[in-house]
């Protein structure tokens, strides 16, 4: 008999933590009786269709004095979902699981395994919010680790982060995000309907336009390079779509920026593209980066906590960032966060030294292969399994 497995998460929407999960439930489905808690259920990537989905039906996105004051109640339904299902082992991603989880313990006595995945650095991307929130939820992230059996992180700066900052005492473990080489190779071949012009040289970014994804300034720093015959591609979807177009129009760019829309295989925009970039102000453990080395493109990515220095300079401090310039790392250029002018440098550099981008292109697929679903998934196989 296969051992039980819950894994929860908020959604399946589009997203780094969403899209290792839907790896697991497929490279995990045939070693363990899956079962998927979800916030609410909302499914964008291709999953098992035996896997039984345990739906709480709750919005995403709502006041966080409501959020915390469900709580209770939502650990009390994951419970009896646990004990109704004999599932001994559960496994979250994402804070408001993690919490969850926690209370399940607390309040219900859940004898089982509990393992809590981090996928963020909680120091930065907690900084850019209030007093209130920041205290509250770093109560509450140090609470629920001490509950958990096993944390795992996707990389060891945000391993530093919880032992460092949030005086997390339970086993680590660092896990890298797994990439599916073989099905993004595939895909990065399929027809593209973006007409590339041939004595044009295009810039690329994929994922969310969130906040924390940083937009906004990887616009500014188009704009001072704007004159070069370039163009950027913006690959994504999200609330600040409307606000960036206003910008690109503003800055008389609209002939240069141009917005896909959200796409299932972004794939084949990056592989026709030139130059990777990445502008966030906090990561986790970047897919993006991961999947631009799969299509074998030389990389410019902020110095942000945590995964891009670990991803493009391995064997560097991890405490140290680039502050006063940019970096020419191994596997790619790295910039300071928030810094204009050194992202414009860094894409000028990138646009004028075609021997450096050769340089990247030439080792970015060995780099990939590190972390492929192949390699990775072990990993994840024994740690849902040894407890």
């Amino acid at each position: 008999m296969k051992p039980k497995l819950l894994i929860f998460i908020n959604s399946l929407e589009l997203g780094g933590a969403e899209r290792v999960v839907s790896h697991l439930l497929r490279h995990l489905n045939n070693d363990f009786d899956i079962h998927l808690a979800m916030y609410n259920k909302q499914v964008e990537y291709d999953i098992p269709q035996n896997i039984p989905i345990f739906d709480l039906g709750q919005p995403l996105h709502e006041n966080p004095i409501s959020i915390f004051l469900k709580l209770p109640m939502l650990s009390y339904k994951i419970f009896k979902y646990c004990k109704k299902n004999k599932i001994k082992t559960s496994v979250t991603f994402l804070n408001r699981p993690c919490y969850i989880n926690a209370l399940m313990r607390t309040l219900w006595r859940f004898k089982g395994t509990i393992i809590m995945c981090e996928r963020t650095h909680q120091t930065t991307i907690l900084a850019s919010n209030s007093w209130f929130f920041r205290k509250i939820t770093t109560k509450l992230v140090s609470f629920s680790y001490k509950r958990a059996d096993l944390v795992l992180v996707n990389s060891y700066a945000s391993k530093q982060d919880l032992q460092e900052n949030f005086h997390v005492k339970k086993p680590m473990q660092v896990i890298y995000n797994p990439l599916d080489i073989a099905t993004i190779q595939k895909q990065s071949m399929e027809p593209c309907n973006i007409d590339f012009e041939k004595n044009c040289f295009y810039f690329i970014s994929v994922g969310g336009f969130r906040k924390e994804k940083n937009i906004n300034f990887m616009l500014d720093a188009f704009f001072i390079i704007k004159h070069l015959p370039v163009k950027l591609i913006l690959v994504g979807s999200g609330a600040q779509r409307e606000e960036l177009e206003k910008k690109v129009n503003d800055l008389g760019m609209k002939n240069q920026v141009i917005f896909t829309g959200f796409d299932n295989n972004p794939f084949k925009y990056v592989k026709r593209s030139n130059c990777y970039i990445l502008t966030s102000y906090v990561e986790g453990f970047p897919n993006v980066l991961l999947e631009a080395l799969a299509c074998e493109k030389p990389i410019i990515s902020t110095d942000c906590k945590s995964g891009p220095r670990e991803l493009l300079a391995p064997g560097t401090d991890l405490h140290y960032s680039a502050k006063s310039s940019y970096e020419i790392a191994e596997y790619g250029i790295l910039t300071p966060v928030n810094d204009v002018a050194n992202l414009a440098a860094s894409m000028r550099k990138m646009y004028d030294d075609e021997k450096l981008r050769k340089q990247f292109e030439s080792k970015a697929l060995a780099r990939a292969k590190h972390f492929d679903v192949s390699e990775i998934i072990q990993f994840f196989h024994v740690a849902f399994s040894g407890l």
